[in-house]
């Protein structure tokens, strides 16, 4: 894809750039894939918490369908006011998703073919073309697993792919951990689906090179981390939201002392009369 190429090219000048400095394939592809990581920070915190508000709104979405099931123009106006009065844009768990894609391809296209996209007076490109020299905790990360003759060599291989199957479980027990169950069988086919997807990559895994699963694990284990960081600033600012609520409601009802107590005693005149 001629989109893709830009990407894939400055991923491959900068994956031969971090080599220079730690002259180990394996860690150039972790250093690499937690730069990328950071880079699109903003964009997986927006869409994570885009994604969230629109699950924290199903109730009422639904809600708005029963009740004007039968007037869909009706419909469209109060989801278009709901979605206005709560802040939600319903293309913003999407969009950051897109820009994020040309990325993620050009990384996947870079690790699966390095030397298409290396610089060929890089260091690393001259290396990739003695595997011995580019060995990762004795592994060819330039081979996949399935492409290894004896069982005993696969060891390593077989390792890493165990950890990526069981970080991508920790990761998808984060997303699932606080959602109540549901009895709707279009949420109950995606909760499936997310615990189907870490035995998928570790299937994948066996036959992709292993430069891309060191990058699946490092990305899993990133994500991890991410996942509860954006947890807590949610909770500190939900926090921050409820405390200057709880100020705003203590200064309102000082507002009122005064007038209610000026009240009471205007009261008290009258009976006295």
């Amino acid at each position: 894809m001629a989109i893709i190429e830009p990407f894939a090219l400055a991923i491959g000048f900068l994956l031969s750039y971090i080599h220079d400095y730690v002259s180990s394939y394996g860690i150039s592809i972790v250093i690499l894939t937690v730069i990328i990581n950071i880079i699109i920070f903003p964009l997986t915190l927006r869409q994570t918490r885009s994604t969230k508000r629109m699950q924290d709104a199903q109730p009422e979405l639904k809600r708005l369908q029963k009740q004007y099931r039968d007037n869909k123009e009706e419909l469209n106006k109060k989801v278009a006011e709901y979605y206005k009065e709560n802040g939600i844009n319903p293309l913003g768990c999407v969009v950051p998703l897109l820009v994020q894609m040309p990325v993620w391809f050009a990384l996947f296209r870079v690790l699966r073919e390095p030397l298409l996209f290396i610089p060929k007076e890089a260091t690393l490109f001259s290396k990739l073309q003695d595997p011995l020299s580019v060995l990762f905790y004795g592994m060819d990360l330039q081979v996949p697993a399935s492409q290894i003759n004896t069982w005993v060599e696969r060891v390593p291989y077989i390792f890493l792919i165990l950890l990526v199957v069981g970080t991508a479980l920790i990761q998808q027990n984060q997303l699932t951990k606080k959602q109540p169950k549901s009895n709707n069988p279009q949420q109950q086919q995606m909760q499936m689906i997310g615990k189907v997807m870490p035995l998928f990559f570790g299937f994948i895994s066996w036959t992709l090179p292993s430069g891309l699963v060191v990058y699946f694990l490092t990305g899993n284990i990133f994500r991890i981390g991410q996942q509860a960081l954006i947890v807590k600033l949610d909770e500190n600012q939900a926090n921050e939201e409820k405390k200057e609520n709880e100020k705003k409601k203590i200064d309102e009802e000082k507002a009122e002392g005064p007038i209610a107590e000026d009240s009471r005693k205007k009261r008290k005149k009258r009976r006295r009369k």
